[in-house]
């Protein structure tokens, strides 16, 4: 067949190559199982070597030079051949950057001592966006790329600087300037008389001696509660009414009466955990703030702004550092260290290599961690004053080393799971473990790779969970392993840690499988799905980029429940282990869904056949089931299917075992009966169902009777109270 040409965002390019063009030639083959890895395998190796001509040419229209020897190195791994050039729709942002790192770090580090961290950072930073410009780098504006793509000028290595506080105290009883408003809000505070305040201290217990004279073993410290005195600071004055009135009346008298304060007494303080309710005393507080804020940063008691991003030499840097840090045999074993490797391969380090928090941040954390083994991973938890940001910050704003955003900060003010989240993800994170901050209904938790150094496996795991477990979980670091980003569910990223788990070449080989695939066109890829979806999963089982692509372009309802069948068979002939369980029912539900937005089946017996595969399949996808059920029995037949459900939940074990079961259940209900007409019908729907639950409302959590949330939605939907527990 002629060689395609093929249009790729903003410019065009031919031809496409041998990759494309054979999988252009391979679509609409009846059978997927009869084109032989080996096509498959050609198929990527010349997707790679046009890529790699594409990409060195538009290097050379650039006026870029790369060195032979770099090009060589890059080309002597297939794998790292196959990231650089294969992983993403654009790769000279990638081999450059790869090629921006080694200028300032070196070939030593980036060839030889850490080319997996290189290639997380290189990948990585082909997803984030300009820093000069909001647009994608790829808008066709090739002046606008020329400035974004990394800088591969020959330049002296980076010296390793951790910028040192920022701040430059300024003299506010300077004589040679007139004194201006913030000066004077300064100057009270530091010449204040001392104030004195409680504060909680862990204290050891005194010590005992026995008859000879000998210390008895010391009991464990305990939380006491003693008076200090301390400097005075604008939390104080907007703590007190009569430091608030001071305050005005010395600013008056320095040619300053329009400054009042009217704060409350104690409405806001240290100690604080309740939300401000009273609108126009929140907005008081919050001017307060602003204002002492304000002379706090003017007058170098606190940073004018949080301290610049790292780039990414200088963070990979600051990596490699801390992992070549003598640690004793002692000081290794106590602080678990290393507690990540560094030579991972680069699809499980992106969570590290995204990390932008401020060098000067990092390293007064990771110093505590060096020299102390302190690796806290939760800080204060304050309550509802959390939820308004100007309260919280009002509650402790003080002189500090460090802006609001920093680390430091949300140690000192403290806040709810979204605080801790960050203290958890970032301290994992400063200490060299890829983690990230991920979101749970009404929480914010955190998720982390381990390693496990005696198997070589990876896996990643969920922290300070609360309202569900991996199901419910949502990270909130970019998946960047599909050519688009964006916020993936947990399992999405556990599925990076399966595939590379049964074979890192493999997975990469699947994510230069799905380059391809985004790169055909439209028609082609609804065409080639199964034969795509059968390359991938011979590939690596775990390819889900891949598989995602190829169930959202099923042409047919058959080729999305055959994907999934495939899956199926695969994990129970091979794997089948129970942490596979997520992974697979999430490629059930991509399947299905994909069945959803397809047309429903022509006829009686193709809906049956459907019904057979989705129960067989175990289908979860409350939409397509009631579209099945309808088109199989109608309304009556619908409700029929609804109601058996019902009668299944209530016998499950699961009902009275997992506390969420009655949640996810009424969420099912709530959406079946969204697709019921509105008004009496929809009443009616939710009454039948009702039926069964009489005499079974109640379930008993921690030894009391509750309100099984199933019945409380369907009580809602029929438009009655819900009954009491126990009545």
């Amino acid at each position: 067949m002629p060689t395609p040409t093929l249009r790729l965002r903003s410019r065009s390019f031919a031809p496409v190559g041998p990759g494309l063009a054979l999988l252009l030639a391979l679509a609409g083959r009846a059978a997927p199982t009869q084109i032989a890895d080996a096509h498959w395998a050609r198929a990527i190796t010349g997707f790679v070597e046009t890529a790699r001509t594409r990409t060195l040419a538009a290097a050379k229209a650039r006026g870029l030079s790369l060195p032979e020897g770099f090009l060589a190195w890059v080309d002597a791994d297939p794998v790292r051949r196959a990231t650089v050039y294969g992983c993403r729709a654009e790769p000279l942002p990638v081999l450059l950057m790869l090629r921006s790192l080694e200028l300032d770090l070196g070939e030593q580090i980036v060839r030889r001592d850490y080319p997996q961290l290189a290639l997380a950072f290189a990948i990585q930073g082909s997803y984030a966006p300009p820093r000069d410009k909001a647009s994608d780098w790829n808008d066709g504006d090739d002046h606008d790329r020329r400035e974004s793509l990394p800088d591969i000028t020959p330049r002296q290595p980076l010296q390793l600087m951790v910028p040192n506080d920022p701040r430059v105290p300024v003299d506010t009883k300077a004589k040679d300037r007139k004194l201006d408003r913030d000066d004077h809000i300064i100057n009270f505070l530091e010449d204040h008389p001392p104030i004195e305040v409680e504060v909680k201290a862990d204290e050891l217990p005194p010590l005992e001696y026995d008859d000879k004279g000998v210390a008895k073993p010391r009991g464990k410290a305990v939380k006491v509660t003693r008076k200090v005195q301390r400097p005075l600071i604008a939390a104080d004055v907007i703590a007190s009414t009569a430091l608030q009135s001071e305050f005005s009346t010395y600013l008056a008298e320095h040619g300053h009466a329009e400054v009042r304060l009217d704060c409350g007494e104690r409405a806001v303080h240290w100690q604080s955990t309740e939300a401000v309710h009273d609108a126009d005393l929140r907005r008081r507080i919050a001017a307060a703030h602003d204002l002492f804020h304000a002379a706090y940063r003017n007058k170098g008691r606190m940073p004018a702004a949080r301290d610049c991003a790292p780039t990414p030499a200088e963070s990979m840097a600051w990596f490699v550092r801390n992992d070549r840090h003598p640690f004793t045999a002692q000081e290794r074993a106590a602080r678990q260290w290393p507690k990540f490797p560094l030579n991972a391969p680069w699809p499980v380090l992106l969570m590290l290599a995204a990390d932008d928090q401020p060098l000067r941040e990092r390293e007064a954390i990771w110093t505590k961690f060096r020299d102390e083994g302190e690796f806290r991973t939760y800080g204060e938890y304050i309550g509802g004053i959390a939820q308004q940001f100007d309260m919280q910050s009002a509650r402790r704003v003080s002189p500090f080393a460090f802006s609001y955003g920093s680390i430091q900060m949300m140690w000192k003010d403290g806040g709810v799971c979204g605080t801790m989240g960050n203290i958890g993800a970032r301290t994992y994170r400063i200490c060299g473990v890829p983690a990230s901050t991920a979101g749970q209904p009404g929480h914010c938790a955190i998720v982390f790779f381990e390693h496990d150094p005696k198997t070589g496996k990876f896996v990643c795991r969920g922290g300070q969970y609360a309202t569900g477990g991996d199901e419910v979980t949502t990270v909130h670091a970019g998946w960047n392993y599909d050519g688009k980003g964006g916020r993936r569910p947990m399992v999405f990223h556990q599925a990076v840690a399966f595939g590379v788990n049964h074979g890192f070449a493999s997975f990469v080989d699947a994510l230069v499988l799905r380059t391809m695939w985004d790169e055909s066109p439209a028609n082609v890829r609804s065409e080639s799905a199964a034969v795509f979806a059968h390359a991938a999963l011979a590939l690596n089982p775990f390819a889900l980029p891949a598989l995602d692509a190829a169930l959202a372009a099923a042409p047919s309802s058959d080729v999305a429940l055959a994907v999934v069948a495939r899956v199926e068979r695969l994990l129970d002939a091979g794997f089948g282990a129970e942490q596979f369980a997520l992974y697979r029912d999430t490629v059930r539900d991509l399947g299905h869904a994909r069945v959803l937005a397809l047309p429903a089946p022509k006829d009686q017996p193709a809906a049956q056949a459907l019904w057979a595969t989705l129960e067989q399949q175990g289908c979860e996808l409350p939409e397509l089931l009631a579209r099945t059920w309808r088109q199989l029995d109608g309304e009556q037949g619908f409700v029929r299917h609804c109601r058996a459900e019902v009668e299944r939940y209530l016998t499950s074990p699961e009902r009275s075992k997992n506390r969420r079961e009655g949640e996810r259940f009424a969420k099912r209900l709530q959406a079946w009966a969204r697709t019921v007409a509105e008004g009496q019908q929809r009443q009616a729907f939710a009454t039948e169902l009702l039926v069964p639950f009489e005499g079974k409302e109640a379930l008993r959590r921690r030894g009391k009777p509750v309100l099984d949330p199933a019945v409380a939605a369907l009580c809602k939907l029929a438009g009655r109270d819900p009954p009491k527990v126990g009545e």
